[in-house]
Parts: structure tokens; C-alpha cells; sequence
């Protein structure tokens, strides 16, 4: 039994806790960026009730930079980490979802060292730099998926290369986030649905790959049981505060179990589609390649499959949870091909093509190491519907 644990993230959590911001910041500097997304911060007070937070704990001088897309883009880490630099700031906060965080996190890194955003992404065979250094961050989510607050991944694309990978190093951990569920008040039912999806793909395919981990696997059987019982609670009930309670802490802990163990086949798809398909969210290819990963990899776990298939209601069988994850995405009207989120036949095999050559890294930690036949079969079948 082998295993080992790093996580530098100080976690602040829970109803209310925004309000312990002030004490957290006296440490990092006199000056702050904070990087938003373009509407929700502002248009709910949380921009707001932020800077207020900040100058209550001694920060003197604060530049926001709005605008940030979901699947954040290269170029926008570069423009935002020019601007960090040249308004010499101490530390940056990030306040919204996924795209804001991992933005946010891909700029601590940039900012505070020589080249490009593209220059630390993870190809195959590795990142063309490695970072020496990092600008302190402070994450604050206000959505209950990404758990990019607590893993050491940022997320971002190349709309020039169509391609779509992970900036992963110990120096992007945040240094402090602070998750209040009550920033997720504002969601509507479909977002949601979307953002508990993303958390639970997290722990699905956490503990299912091949990585030993038994901490990471609690996190992920957790997450799982925690989304399974107050999803739909809080989907009827948008203002059910302990519910949403419940998902930031599902978020959270299925961004330790990835942290921890890494992800498998649904993710290693969804970034080579949402790169050709920017306008599809990063949930949203999630739950239209879920079901046809999954059938694929029951044959190489067929025992985790089933434990989460007990947990999940569907009994001590591994197909189970293909009828439970179809049943959670017809409950939540959530899209369950990719012809449903506007791919085109002809791009189906690109796709495939990029995933093979991109995201090859996870093939070996896969329940099933897939061949190139493999994910094209698996991709045709998505586009079709033919499970």
C-alpha cells in the first residue's frame, strides 16, 4: 500500500465564510487584480461585497479585469498576466466559475515568470517551460463543479491550434480559497444540474481509473453519494441553502479526488471536442460522451463500477450506472449526444484523431486503455446516440 498526499490549498468553507476574506489577505500585499467573468459577479453584489472584503483588510489599490469566456482562451492568460505585471500586483483574486479560476490560476503562473500561457500547457511529452515561481491567488468560486480551488489544474485553449490542455505544476495550487455556497444562490436550474455533472464525472472517473488511492477514493465515493441525494433537491429549490451547501462541498471534495488520482477516457475527449467546439461548455461534453465511456470502461473495473452503482441506488451491478447516469441527464434535461450540441458528422473523426495524439497521457490510468479504433468507435457512437 503505497500512496502520498500534497495539497497546499488552505480551504476556508461555508455559508457565510466570504466574510473571514478580510482577515486572509492582510498576508499577500497592498495591491490586487481581480479577475471576473462578464456578468454574475457584478450583477449579484459579489464584485462588490469582494472589493469591499479587500480594502476592510488593508488592500489599498484594486484593478478588476472582466470578460473571461468559458474554455478560457491562451491569449486572454497572456493579456491578463501583461496587465498583472505592469500594475505590479501583489496577488490576484479569482471570482466566479470554472474559466474564472482556472484563468485565474493560469496567470499566477504566467505573470510571475518568463514566456507564454501555450509554453506550460502539458502535451504528451511534456510542457515546453516549467515554471520557478508563482503570484499568489485567492480562488472564490461561485458556481459547485470545477473544484479547480483545490487542484493543481488550470484548463485553457488555443483558438489558433484548435487544441485544448491542462497547465499542471505544484505552483498553480491557490494559496487560499474561500468557498461560500452561498455565491451559488444566484445559479438557475440547468447550471445547476450542469455544474453538479462536472463534479460527479470528477469522482466517477477518479475512482474507476487504475490510480491507488484510498483517500481519493472517500473523497470521490462521497461526492457521489452527497450529489446523488441533494441534486435534485436543489434543482426543484434553487434557494435550499443546505443543499447548496452540500454540492460546494461535492465540488470541492471531487476536485481533491482528481487532484489526487487525475480523471480518465470522458475527460481525455472533452477537451479535444470543446476546443474544436468552444461554444460547448465543459459539462456539457462531459454528459454527451458519459454514457459511451462508460459502457466501454465497465469491463476494466467492473467492481468500482459497481460500488457506484450501490451507492447511486441501482444495485451491486456495473451496469447500473450507465441507467444511472442516463436517468440523472434525462431528470435534468442535459444533453446526451454530441449531435445534440451542434458537432458535425465530419468533425467527429478530428476529434477522435486529437484525443489519441493529445491526451494520451491518460490512456494508461483509463479502466480500459483504449486504441485509436477505440475512441473513433466511441466517438461515432456519442454523435449517433448508439449506445
Amino acid at each position: 500500500m503505497q500512496f502520498s498526499v500534497y495539497n497546499p490549498v488552505e480551504l476556508i468553507f461555508g455559508n457565510g465564510s466570504l466574510s473571514k476574506l478580510k482577515d486572509v489577505v492582510r498576508r499577500f500585499g497592498d495591491k490586487a487584480i481581480i479577475i471576473i467573468g462578464k456578468e454574475s459577479a457584478k450583477k449579484y453584489g459579489y464584485l462588490e461585497n469582494v472589493e469591499r472584503l479587500l480594502k476592510e483588510g488593508g488592500v489599498k489599490e484594486i484593478k478588476i479585469f472582466s470578460g473571461v469566456m468559458p474554455n478560457p482562451e491562451d491569449w486572454l492568460v497572456n493579456k491578463i498576466s501583461d496587465e498583472v505585471v505592469r500594475e505590479k500586483a501583489d496577488f490576484i483574486v479569482g471570482l466566479g466559475g470554472g474559466s474564472v479560476l482556472d484563468t485565474a490560476k493560469a496567470v499566477s503562473i504566467v505573470s510571475a515568470n518568463e514566456g507564454s500561457a501555450w509554453d506550460y500547457v502539458n502535451y504528451p511529452e511534456g510542457p515546453k517551460a516549467l515554471p520557478y515561481w508563482n503570484r499568489p491567488l485567492i480562488c472564490i468560486p461561485t458556481t459547485s463543479g470545477t473544484g479547480s480551488e483545490v487542484n493543481r489544474y488550470a484548463v485553457i485553449s488555443n483558438p489558433k491550434r484548435k487544441e485544448k490542455l491542462v497547465i499542471s505544476h505544484s505552483l498553480i495550487y491557490p494559496r487560499v480559497s474561500v468557498v461560500d455556497p452561498l455565491l451559488t444562490l444566484s445559479m438557475p436550474p440547468r447550471l445547476t444540474a450542469l455544474t453538479a455533472m462536472d463534479a460527479f464525472f470528477h469522482a466517477l472517473e477518479s475512482f474507476t481509473n487504475k490510480v491507488y488511492h484510498p483517500v481519493g477514493d472517500m473523497y470521490a465515493m462521497k461526492t457521489i453519494s452527497i450529489i446523488k441525494e441533494y441534486l435534485p433537491k436543489v434543482y426543484e429549490d434553487t434557494s435550499y441553502k443546505e443543499g447548496r451547501e452540500k454540492l460546494s462541498l461535492a465540488s470541492t471534495l471531487g476536485g481533491y479526488a482528481i487532484d489526487f488520482k487525475r480523471v480518465g477516457l470522458i475527460h481525455g475527449i472533452e477537451h479535444p471536442l470543446s476546443a474544436h467546439y468552444p461554444s460547448v461548455s465543459h459539462p456539457e461534453g462531459l454528459c454527451a460522451l458519459s454514457l459511451y465511456v462508460t459502457k466501454f470502461n465497465l469491463k476494466g473495473n467492473r467492481e468500482k463500477y459497481e460500488r457506484v452503482s450501490e451507492i447511486l441506488g441501482y444495485g451491486v451491478k456495473a451496469e447500473g450506472v450507465l441507467k444511472a447516469i442516463e436517468n440523472m441527464l434525462d431528470a435534468f434535461d442535459l444533453p446526451k449526444t454530441l449531435s445534440e450540441l451542434g458537432v458535425k458528422k465530419e468533425d467527429v473523426y478530428r476529434i477522435a484523431e486529437d484525443t489519441y495524439y493529445l491526451s494520451r497521457r491518460l490512456f494508461p490510468i483509463n479502466p480500459v486503455e483504449p486504441s485509436f479504433d477505440d475512441i473513433v468507435d466511441i466517438c461515432e457512437r456519442a454523435f449517433e446516440g448508439r449506445l
